[in-house]
């Protein structure tokens, strides 16, 4: 049995960013020739000084790499890791952004892949466990972050779905149905429709396709870009929580995760163009506000690094109704000029929301109608889209979630508007 690792090489392309050691709280340590070069980042909030560092900075980087809630026990107990560093360890790999994790002395290895078939796929996910995390052997150290199950594909110009091997980079991640709450149905249709409907209603949002065979939402990840020989780049890319120091199991406002407010001004922080994005984040409240995604939380947010463009954020990612399924959440993920439950939101708390933000109250009034405008017409039209690829069963969601989403948006756009 070869021994135990007790240090994670960190590896920005070929250039070591630093190492995580084995410790609790887990501590990270930048490399000296990082640190030495000029213009070199540093790890979403974890300050580029010298010596090692245990602060929750260095927790919330790392912790937000790892699937959450179940899917984290899950592996847990799969891969024998009872350690935020253990886990790392196993699964932490290639992840979300630009960074991978390998074990001390190690580098990271060229991509390999192998080819499958969405049958194949569909043929695991019947299985009854955490089955998009099954379909990667124990050697593949694939890490996706959410409380989702789901896992990473890659998918280059013949169509072939292809499981990346090792830390091997992908383009796509798969989202097969939610099984382990028996009143969520179908609800990788939900999310491609919704997808599609808040790309349709002009909403920055990350590329979906509905798989039939595999009844699964397959979106395009954002933080991979295409080179020219045909090889794949990782973009630098943190979720809020990441950069607020926040761990996921306090991403909610309501836990202490980051509010509005504190996203507002992360991304004035942060961005190269604030006010475009800013406008971007009060038009994707509406928009969760008007389909009913109660689960649109700072991790939901993110920022990203593009050749060229500058640091903005990222297209937006995770959208479908939760207010369609009973037993969940009925509160907002955050509160909006101090209110979370959609139904008793108005336009009180929205003047207080624009105070908050140092906006003003007409602009996220004016946004509020537009988005409310488009909403109706793009969620119609995406249903429709995606329709031919549903089952009987989908397409009774897709009919109720059309319904659902047309008279929410008229009935609370009239209240906050009023």
């Amino acid at each position: 049995m070869q021994p135990r690792p007790d240090r994670l090489d960190v590896y920005y392309g070929s250039d070591r960013v630093g190492a995580v050691h084995d410790s609790a709280p887990l501590a990270f340590e930048y490399a000296s020739t990082w640190l030495e070069a000029g213009q070199r980042m540093s790890l979403a909030a974890i300050p580029l000084q010298p010596g090692r560092q245990a602060t929750p900075e260095v927790q919330a980087f790392f912790e937000n790499l790892l699937p959450e809630g179940e899917l984290r026990d899950y592996l847990a107990a799969q891969r024998k890791a009872s350690t935020l560093f253990s886990l790392l360890l196993a699964v932490a790999g290639d992840t979300a952004g630009a960074f991978v994790l390998v074990a001390a002395g190690q580098t990271p290895e060229p991509p390999r892949y192998e080819a499958t078939t969405w049958e194949a796929i569909a043929a695991i996910l019947a299985k009854r466990s955490a089955s998009a995390i099954d379909i990667h052997e124990q050697g593949d150290r694939i890490s996706l972050a959410g409380a989702q199950d789901k896992t990473s594909l890659a998918i280059f110009d013949d169509g072939v779905p292809q499981l990346p091997k090792g830390t091997s980079p992908s383009t796509h991640i798969l989202k097969p149905n939610i099984r382990r709450l028996a009143k969520v149905w179908h609800s990788a249709a939900n999310e491609a429709i919704v997808m599609r409907a808040a790309a349709l209603a002009g909403l920055p949002t990350a590329e979906v396709f509905y798989e039939p065979r595999t009844e699964a939402c397959v979106v395009r990840r954002f933080d991979r870009q295409l080179r020219a020989d045909g090889t794949l780049a990782r973009l630098v890319q943190y979720d809020l929580c990441q950069l607020a120091g926040t761990v996921s199991d306090r991403k909610y406002e309501k836990e202490g995760g980051p509010g509005l407010a504190a996203c507002a001004d992360l991304i004035r922080r942060y961005s190269a163009q604030p006010a475009v994005d800013l406008r971007h984040l009060v038009r994707w409240v509406f928009f969760n506000l008007y389909v009913g995604n109660n689960d649109s939380h700072a991790k939901n947010l993110s920022i990203y690094s593009v050749p060229g463009q500058g640091v903005t954020l990222t297209p937006f990612y995770d959208l479908l109704c939760t207010r369609l399924y009973p037993g969940l959440s009925p509160e907002f993920a955050f509160a909006i000029g101090g209110e979370v439950r959609p139904g008793e939101m108005g336009a009180e708390h929205l003047a207080l929301m624009a105070r908050q933000l140092g906006m003003q109250p007409r602009f996220l009034a004016q946004q509020a109608r537009d988005m409310a405008d488009r909403v109706p017409t793009a969620i119609d039209q995406a249903a429709r889209e995606i329709a031919p690829a549903l089952t009987p069963a989908a397409c009774t969601l897709a009919e109720r979630l059309v319904r659902f989403v047309s008279t929410t948006t008229k009935k609370l756009a009239a209240r906050l508007t009023a």
